[in-house]
């Protein structure tokens, strides 16, 4: 395994950072404060430069390199998350990079045709709606029905904490990825997984107020005996428990990338400003208390950023290389991220804040957008904490550790 990257994926992050840094930092505190959302102009900039379809075949026409699309959407998300502290645009960034390599792998032709092009050029989003009320971390007890019914699926049922419900009722267009029951005597063995458009006939919007993340809209979706083509599900009938996985074990290395990315912009911001603010005569980083957790942070932040590149590289070699490693490996490697990342950065913004004082505590300083929009990756977003200790304890000491067993 190489470590180091590519003179390609180097000129790659660069190039981003370039953008991001001049693009989207300085309009970062005006997305998360309005409720406009992400402006067309930041999406369509990031489709000028390949970073929407990333997980896109040529084809379709994206910008897919086989075996390092998710190296490289890792990259992306992390340089946008740097840029964007309040976590809005890399987030929407890689829901659809996430999810829209799913439905590359797994979708039908028909799907691929309607949905990759546009998710390519920004004009799409695509989200997964998988949560629901009294289903969320346990996903095998949803409620959201699906019957086929004229050569269609019939689906009944609500959906809530989802992401990009207003960008794709009312600001651009898409849909999400659904999981619904089509079975309901199999258990998860009788799941469908399928795109449900946010704008088909029968589906009813509602939107929450998040603490964070405010360019980015959370609510939910009310199914009313919407009716969707059979080619617009992913795999097969009453397989999509095992999609649906697979689809999170992706977007969860992204998630985790996203944190990184904070918190690196973070820690560099704890550098800098410990250098210049003097205190008692002295700059604050000669007082150990402050280098050495400063030091602590960086070690901690070193450790984690080399785990994702790993882990990101197995997600590419499992797919480019089936066999390499099994779903157990991999699930493994990608709940150590998800359950490290956001409390590292959390952790990390955390500090920074103490350090900066009471500016930080100020709508001027990014740290508190970071501080509420990483919240969301700790208590539940694409698996909560002790979501990801349970996969971690059942891929480790085996089924003895899986209390629904």
């Amino acid at each position: 395994m190489e470590f180091r990257l590519s003179s390609e994926q180097k000129l790659f992050r660069r190039t981003l950072r370039d953008w991001a840094e001049k693009e989207l930092a300085p309009r970062a505190a005006e997305i998360d404060a309005k409720e406009e959302g992400i402006p067309d102009d930041i999406i369509s900039g990031l489709a000028d430069l390949g970073v929407m379809g990333i997980g896109v075949p040529e084809e379709y026409g994206g910008s897919m390199i086989a075996g390092q699309q998710h190296t490289l959407a890792n990259l992306a998300v992390q340089e946008l998350a740097r840029a964007d502290l309040s976590m809005s645009v890399p987030v929407y960034v890689l829901l659809c990079l996430g999810w829209g390599s799913l439905v590359s792998l797994h979708g039908s032709p028909e799907l691929k045709a309607l949905i990759l092009p546009k998710l390519a050029s920004g004009e799409y989003f695509l989200g997964i709606c998988t949560t629901e009320a009294g289903g969320g971390s346990d996903v095998a007890n949803i409620k959201t029905t699906g019957r086929v019914q004229d050569g269609k699926l019939i689906l009944n049922g609500e959906k809530v904490y989802i992401s990009g419900v207003r960008e794709t009722t009312e600001q651009r267009d898409g849909g999400h990825l659904t999981l619904f029951r089509t079975d309901p005597e199999a258990g998860h063995r009788g799941m469908t997984f399928a795109y449900v458009p946010a704008r088909a006939e029968g589906v009813s919007p509602l939107l929450f107020e998040d603490i964070g993340r405010g360019g980015l809209s959370t609510g939910g979706f009310r199914y009313k005996d919407v009716a969707i083509p059979q080619s617009y599900v992913l795999g097969e009938l009453n397989k999509g428990f095992y999609l649906n996985m697979e689809g999170f074990n992706v977007a969860r290395t992204l998630v985790a990338a996203a944190c990184v990315g904070a918190a690196e912009k973070a820690l560099e911001m704890s550098r800098d400003y410990v250098k210049q603010r003097v205190l008692f005569g002295r700059p604050l980083a000669k007082f150990e208390g402050i280098s050495f957790e400063i030091a602590q942070d960086e070690a901690d932040l070193a450790q984690l950023r080399m785990w994702l590149r790993h882990t990101a590289w197995m997600v590419d070699q499992f797919y480019a290389e089936p066999g390499s490693f099994s779903a157990r490996d991999l699930s493994h490697a990608v709940s150590i991220c998800k359950l490290e990342a956001p409390h590292l950065a959390h952790r990390i913004v955390m500090h920074s804040m103490m350090y900066h004082g009471a500016f930080s505590y100020t709508r001027e300083s990014p740290l508190g957008m970071a501080y509420r929009g990483l919240m969301s990756y700790i208590v539940g977003a694409e698996g909560g904490t002790n979501i990801q200790k349970l996969i971690i304890a059942r891929e480790f000491i085996g089924p003895e550790a899986v209390p629904y067993r």
